[in-house]
């Protein structure tokens, strides 16, 4: 999901730099002119926003102390595996990833490598493209640098290198198998005697498994109590490049005032295409959660702090640039912002084909908006949409799901707001209608087993399913 500005349309900047806040072609007014202001944002309502993202931030920075610890161990270790001269550079994870399958999809394998590295005692090494070229973490996970060394088995020549072994259970389905390696085994043993594992194209949080797996147990409770394992390893790996970082900042600081509002709103997924097998009564076009009601959730969110318009901004990623017009004069030309990258045409750069399933724009344009979502205050998000659900992960944001349908009756609400912010499981439902009962009971160990489960389509429901 990528923001965009479109020809014809009428820009008035709001600022000058790499980006200008959009207001959709009306003629601007000051937000002191706005007519909707009908009051002002108390003192105690500013200070009370203030002291909540000053909490949120020291309660993250103490809850996570056990992990910098381990965090700081792996250091350690990684410098260890890519140090120069060294005989043998120590068990690794390999996350392999394409570019084909948009920046939702691709992102949660960097971070379920990570994990794995962490619970394994391995060093990780990434062959993904799209992260080596818009990520630079502190450390190097370059697979290409060191893929010599690594399949050498003990460095030597006499024997044939060693690839490593695809882990059971990542990449998309069968369920069975995912379920069976990340809800009953033990990843450590069953993968001892393998010198490197790899996590092969996995566009799904495999990771929500691991939290109802009783071998993990301890791990999950000590490093992730509140289990938001995707907003917690996020720092040490989502790190963009300092032009990206520079570009991103520079928006941010010149358009977000005092609370920013996210909203991913998604047009074109819906319906399906014809080789597609998913629930089309799910996600029909004609049934998408309307325009007016993602505005009517922004505002509630914004009066519900007691904040004046002058002090909220509403930072805009679409995907049809029709919604842009819309959001603007629902919620005031001046409020609502978004980059100016514009909906380009899907090109080719350099080595990368830059073709992610159904998105417009570049990778670049819908990274930069991802990380303004997850940099934002609160976020609202089209339901079943990766793009929304990991902005709000990766900024540890619980994220107001807006849902498909009718909204005739209690069982198809307008909305609900996750719990935490971990992203969603998105083969969840074929995973529960396959598995067997102690499978079932295994996966519903997990409080949280809901939130990963509701926030998706079934992706091949079978028409005899039940309910579970």
């Amino acid at each position: 999901m990528v923001s965009r500005f479109y020809a014809g349309l009428v820009v008035f900047g709001l600022i000058t730099g790499p980006f200008r806040a959009k207001a959709s072609g009306w003629p601007l007014l000051n937000a002191e002119q706005s007519s909707s202001e009908h009051y002002h944002s108390s003192d105690a309502a500013i200070a009370k926003v203030e002291a909540i993202q000053r909490l949120k931030a020291s309660e993250w920075q103490a809850r996570s102390q056990p992990l910098e610890a381990l965090l700081h161990s792996y250091r350690s270790r990684h410098e260890a595996c890519v140090k120069a001269g060294n005989d043998l550079p120590g068990k690794y994870v390999k996350v392999t990833g394409s570019d084909n399958i948009g920046i939702g999809n691709g992102l949660p394998a960097v971070l379920t490598g990570l994990l794995l590295a962490l619970i394994t005692d391995r060093c990780l090494f990434i062959d993904f493209a799209f992260y080596e070229d818009f990520f630079q973490p502190d450390l190097d996970f370059s697979w290409k640098h060191h893929a010599e060394r690594l399949v050498a088995h003990g460095h030597d020549p006499t024997k044939p290198p060693i690839e490593p072994k695809v882990l059971l259970g990542t990449s998309t389905g069968p369920v069975l198998e995912i379920a069976e390696a990340w809800l009953f085994q033990n990843l450590t043993e069953v993968y001892q005697g393998d010198y490197g594992i790899e996590v092969f194209d996995d566009c799904d949080w495999t990771p929500a498994l691991l939290q109802s797996n009783p071998f993990h147990q301890d791990f999950i409770d000590l490093y992730f109590p509140t289990r938001e394992i995707f907003a917690s390893l996020a720092p040490f790996m989502l790190k963009v490049t300092p032009r990206v970082e520079n570009r991103i900042t520079a928006f941010r600081q010149q358009n977000f005032k005092l609370f920013t509002i996210g909203l991913q709103i998604r047009r074109h997924k819906c319906d399906g295409g014809p080789d597609e097998t998913i629930d089309k009564k799910e996600v029909h076009c004609a049934l998408r959660p309307s325009i007016e009601s993602f505005c009517a959730v922004a505002r509630s969110i914004q009066l519900s702090h007691g904040l004046n318009d002058k002090d909220v901004r509403f930072f805009l990623a679409a995907d049809d640039t029709e919604v842009y017009d819309q959001v603007a004069e629902i919620l005031g030309r001046e409020r609502v912002i978004f980059t100016d990258n514009g909906i380009a045409p899907l090109h080719k750069v350099d080595h990368i084909q830059y073709t992610p399933s159904g998105n417009p724009g570049t990778l670049e344009t819908g990274l930069m908006d991802l990380a303004l979502l997850a940099q934002c205050d609160d976020i609202i998000m089209t339901i079943t949409s990766s793009y929304g659900y990991i902005a709000g992960a990766w900024g540890g944001l619980a994220p107001v799901h807006m849902l498909y349908g009718k909204h005739q009756t209690v069982q198809n609400p307008y909305w609900f707001r996750a719990i935490n912010s971990e992203p969603c499981y998105w083969q969840a439902k074929d995973m529960m209608r396959a598995l067997d009962i102690k499978g079932v009971e295994r996966y519903r160990s997990n409080p949280f087993w809901m939130q990963y489960s509701q926030c998706h389509h079934a992706v091949k429901l079978p028409p005899t399913a039940e309910s579970w």
